[in-house]
């Protein structure tokens, strides 16, 4: 009986996998690709045959098929049906959890932003923690799935995770309770002197762009002429709607981002398609942090490029690939990396981020008190929203306040 499962095992693996791979016949450069998946079902042959225990066929091929998507880059994902039931409930923007978003580099769980309002981001987890536990277990070598799909639960119950902030050489252990999280995508507007109005984007969704041109509206009747637009934390989203808030500011045609796929041929513009609905005398001044990542690094870099807009605070996330969602078969999809998205100044920002016109250096304790205050909506002190006002009203701050270094 094992014999005839080795002997089937061997038979159909080649086929699975250049259906699984291509739909069409393979081009000759491609023909190469058969001695290795023979050496793929020898490989299986040999587990099924050898191997501790009994293990399903299809269960090697799904964690192979993980291990190879996974090796891409932190970004690509072969998805079981329910991973990606699990990816279309994120992408509604209501969800049992904790409220952070995740990404896995070499082997390492690390969070590119807590989302605000959240158990994780009331609990002061920052951008760049390193979650090396989850109640309990070691994350080494998760995928960023597993590891997200472990912090969902049911509202109520509680997960403990262990974080290591390795710029302060910290280990704690953090328990937090998750609950239903709600995704609001824009706070404000709201008045922070005569004139000046602030208004934050928490995360690219849909119908973002609507709801950031109805909070302007209602700012611009309330005699707004100056903006503070909060990018902080927010770890993107959508490209189209990064695309329509971009073209709420800048004059038709102009280039808002372009995506580069393998191919030059691959390349796609995204523009301005008209003209803007909200102008000032002055750049609109845009708040970035460590955590602004994706779709917040398209719509600041886009700004940044055309004198719309001048950036302030540190060093963005560094997340500028773009990842498609491919069907296989039955339920099964790939997200897959297909392109990389530059800047206007064809600045590619993948894994450096977006360097700030205007850089703000936060000492650890001035940076414990400004996520404090801006947990809490204490806007008044907010380092980087005073420095913004500074910079919009003219008026500097007294000797011995806070040096802003000019990028």
């Amino acid at each position: 009986m094992n014999k005839l499962r080795v002997k089937v095992a061997i038979g159909f693996l080649p086929l699975i996998f250049l259906l699984f791979l291509t739909g069409v016949s393979p081009a000759p450069e491609e023909e190469c690709i058969y001695p290795h998946l023979k050496l793929f079902a020898k490989v299986i042959a040999i587990i099924q045959k050898d191997y501790v225990r009994e293990v399903k066929v299809k269960d090697l091929i799904i964690g192979a098929l993980k291990g190879m998507l996974a090796s891409l880059d932190p970004y690509s994902q072969f998805m079981t049906p329910e991973e990606y039931k699990e990816m279309k409930i994120e992408t509604e923007g209501k969800f049992g959890g904790v409220g952070m978003v995740i990404t896995s580099k070499e082997g390492v769980i690390i969070v590119v932003s807590p989302i605000e309002g959240t158990p994780a981001f009331r609990a002061g987890i920052k951008p760049g923690d390193k979650i090396i536990e989850i109640d309990g277990k070691s994350t080494k070598g998760w995928s960023t799935s597993k590891a997200a799909q472990t912090l969902r639960g049911e509202p109520g119950t509680k997960v403990t995770i262990k974080i290591w902030r390795e710029k302060e050489n910290l280990v704690k252990k953090i328990t937090l309770t998750r609950e239903i999280i709600h995704i609001k995508s824009v706070k404000g507007p709201e008045k922070l002197e005569e004139g000046i109005f602030y208004v934050r984007i928490t995360a690219f969704r849909e119908d973002t762009s609507q709801e950031l041109k109805k909070a302007l509206e209602k700012a611009k009747k309330e005699g707004m002429k100056y903006l503070v637009l909060d990018l902080r934390n927010n770890p993107g989203g959508l490209l189209d709607e990064a695309v329509k808030i971009a073209d709420l500011f800048l004059p038709k045609g102009k280039v808002v981002v372009y995506t580069q796929g393998r191919n030059k041929k691959d390349r796609k513009d995204f523009v301005a398609t008209s003209p803007p609905s909200f102008t000032f005398s002055k750049p609109i001044v845009i708040l970035v942090n460590r955590g602004s990542a994706s779709a917040s690094e398209i719509v600041a870099g886009a700004l940044q490029a055309w004198d719309v807009a001048k950036t302030l605070g540190e060093r963005t996330f560094g997340k500028g690939s773009v990842q498609s969602i491919l069907p296989v078969e039955g339920d099964y999809h790939l997200r897959l990396t297909t392109a990389h998205y530059y800047t206007p100044k064809d600045i590619c920002i993948e894994g450096k981020g977006l360097e700030p016109d205007i850089k703000v250096p936060l000492s650890k304790e001035e940076e414990r008190k400004m996520l404090e205050a801006f947990i809490e909506g204490r806007w008044k002190e907010d380092i980087y929203i005073q420095k913004a006002l500074e910079i919009l009203t003219g008026k500097k701050k007294e000797e011995g306040e806070k040096k802003v270094d000019q990028g």
